[in-house]
Parts: structure tokens; sequence; C-alpha cells
């Protein structure tokens, strides 16, 4: 398994301002969420960045999916509410998903497609089309041996988490890539290739990158043991506006293992070696992981335990890079097969490397923590609804560019 040296900024909440205008667009969100969980025929996905949907789809052949999220955020620009006024919005974002799968002998192709445009009830200045594709392939030769290349596009509206700027920036990631395994008992081969670009507006260029990565290694499959895996792998990431190369060379160890039908772990730690690409930024040499377990040892109750150290290149913070650290806990319990509620908390902490000569800035490290809860309601075998409610909170080491809030979405979904 890879390890991710890229961040694709996501939307953060931020915090409740309580005032009449609040809540009366909390109130219009609440109207039009009752009159969808009253009779629409869709289903439910949470709003906001997405990151790509690479999960097997539910058949073969094409499938059309149609969704429609109404998502309210009391603080769109992320101002720091201790100080400012937060200002509110409703986002409505109709979407439609096209994916088409089948197989072609002992191989198999899945092309996805997703178009959706987040309208911005009175800032319609933030209001962008968002696009999301991908096509893979598995190609079998051999007894067990599997090539998958892949392609994805995602464009989208960046998030001023990062920024903490009222300005606008479009952000395009462009991904091409195989991946080959050989997987079977005993002794196998694993490697991959990976071309990576990101894309912004010119007033954000310098956070312009290409990225190459490769890896390789070896595994060791024993059903009664599980799988282990020992890789390296090397990220060369170039920022040409900035004249910056960051480059990464990870050994990794990654062991998967069903304890029982219940239970499941997935561990990989890593020593990361990285080079900063100047004097100022300096290197990074330490531990890195991604580690989670898995269990439904309770009937109806998933409870899931995750924890993840990498490198982010990819950010418009820093000139350098910067060392993630996240931990997140999350438990769903089905109610019926119909209904299913979940808790989630998740937290991240970063620590920037960068030189403040190419591009200052005087935050070198900051600290990220979400709180939510979801309901899923399934209503037909084609239809699913959801609400999802989250708090934000995020703090720096200057004090400066601070935030937090809440986002409340509901969402739904009808499949063809």
């Amino acid at each position: 398994m890879k390890i991710t040296n890229r961040l694709h900024l996501q939307e953060r909440p931020c915090a409740p301002a309580i005032n009449e205008t609040n809540w009366q667009r909390a109130a219009i969100a609440v109207a039009l969420g009752s009159v969808m969980m009253a009779g629409a025929p869709l289903s439910a996905r949470a709003q906001g960045n997405d990151n790509g949907n690479s999960e097997k789809p539910d058949k073969l052949g094409l499938q059309i999916e149609t969704g429609l999220d109404l998502l309210y955020d009391d603080n769109v620009f992320r101002v720091d509410d201790r100080v400012e006024k937060p200002t509110d919005d409703i986002i409505v974002t109709p979407s439609v998903q096209l994916t088409y799968a089948h197989p072609v002998g002992r191989h198999d192709v899945l092309v996805r497609a997703k178009a959706g445009y987040d309208w911005f009830v009175s800032h319609n200045e933030r209001s962008k089309l968002r696009l999301d594709g991908e096509a893979r392939a598995n190609i079998r030769f051999g007894a067990t041996c599997v090539l998958t290349p892949s392609a994805t596009y995602r464009q989208q509206r960046a998030d001023y988490g990062d920024i903490n700027q009222n300005t606008e920036n479009l952000q395009r990631f462009t991904t091409l890539g195989a991946d080959l395994s050989c997987e079977r008992p005993g002794l196998f081969p694993v490697a991959g290739y990976e071309h990576a670009m990101t894309r912004n507006a010119n007033r954000f260029d310098y956070a312009d990158q290409t990225s190459d990565s490769f890896y390789a290694g070896v595994g060791y499959n024993k059903p009664s043991l599980g799988t282990i895996t020992a890789t390296y792998e090397h990220t060369s990431s170039d920022r040409d506006n900035l004249g910056i190369t960051n480059r990464i060379d990870a050994y990794a160890l990654r062991f998967q293992r069903s304890v029982s039908p219940l239970t499941q772990i997935d561990a990989q730690v890593a020593w990361l070696d990285v080079k900063g690409g100047s004097d100022v930024v300096g290197d990074y040499d330490g531990l890195g992981w991604d580690v989670k377990l898995t269990s439904a040892f309770v009937p109806r109750l998933k409870l899931a335990v995750s924890t993840k150290r990498d490198i982010v290149n990819d950010s418009l913070i820093a000139s350098g890079f910067a060392i993630r650290s996240n931990y997140r806990v999350e438990g769903y319990y089905a109610l019926s097969e119909l209904t299913s509620i979940g808790l989630y908390a998740d937290w991240e902490r970063r620590k920037f490397r960068q030189d403040a000569a190419l591009r200052p800035f005087n935050i070198t490290a900051d600290k990220n923590r979400r709180f939510g809860a979801t309901v899923k309601r399934k209503l037909t075998d084609r239809a699913d609804l959801a609400l999802d409610a989250q708090h934000y909170r995020r703090r720096t080491d200057t004090s400066s560019s601070n935030y937090s809030g809440t986002q409340v979405t509901l969402s739904a979904l009808l499949r063809f």
C-alpha cells in the first residue's frame, strides 16, 4: 500500500452566529429538509468535497444516480468567530452521476463521471461547477496477477480554511497511474506508479504542483496469519512557480488480517525520509503510520478506530510540506434494515515546514477537530436519505486564522 503524500483540501465548517438572519436561514433549511423527508424519492450524501468514489459498482452495465444536497453553513468565509461576525449561507447542490461497469473476459472496466453545481443562495459569487470522474480497469494475467491502470479528474472550489480570505480559487486535480499485484499464498510482488497534477487559479498558482510516485515491494500471504507487505516508495513533487522540489522516500511494512469474520486489522508503519528542497525548509526523518481496526462484534453495531501520520505536499499553506497526524473514532448502529445512526469524532494536527522568503505565512502548526452525527434512511431499493450534522474547530499556534462552526446537511440520492 502506498504512503499518501497528497492532501485534497476539504470543506471545514465554522462558528454559529446567533442572530435573526441565522435563525431565519436555519428555519428555511429545516423546512426544506422536512419536505424532503416527507416525500422525496431521493438519497443521501454529505455535501462538501467529493474526493472520488472508487467503490465497486452496485451492478454491471450503466447506472444513473441523481442527487440533491442541502447544506446550511454558518461561517462560509471561515472568519475567526471570536473577533468577527460570521456569515452564514445555504448551499444547494444538484448532481448527476453516470457509472458504467462491464466485464471483458477475465478483465473488467469501470468508467464514472459526476457533475454537480454548488449554488450559494446568498453569495452567488461562490457558486461553482464541480466535476469528478475516473476510469480504471482490472487486467488479469497469469494465475493471480492483476494490473490496474486508472485515471481521475476532479474540479472544485477551494476551502477558505487554509487561506482565510474572501477570494475564490478553483482547484483541478488530475492523476494517471497503474498498480500491479500478484497476491497469492506465499510470496508475491507488488508495484505501482502515479503521476498527479494540482492546478489553481492564477492568484494561487504558487501552489501548482506536479508529483511522480512509484513503489515496489514483496508480500507474503498465509491464510492463518494474514498478509504482510514490505514496500519502498519514492515521491518527487515539483512546485515550478516557487522553484521547490520535495522528495519523500518511504520504507513501509503493512499487515492485514481478518481476526474473525467480525474484526479486521489493517496496519502500516513506515520510515519517512523527506527532503524539503531548501536549507530553510529542512528535512524530516521519522515514523509514519496508517492503522485501522474495524469490529462488529456487537450485533447491528459497527465500530472503527483509526490513526494516521503522513507527509502532505499539496497544500495552499506551506511552501514546503506539512507533517500531519490524524485520529478518528466512529460508530454506526442499525436501528433496522432501513435506518442507521452514527457518531464520529476526528482530530488532526499539522506542522508546517516552509520558506517564508518564498511564500510568507506566519502559521507553523494548527489543530482541527470535528464531531458529528448522521442518520441514514433507505426509502426503497433505489432511494436513500441522510442527515448529517457536524461541528468544526480550528486553532493555530499563532491564534491567527482560527475559526469554528457548524454544518448541517440533508442529502438525497435516487438510482436508476
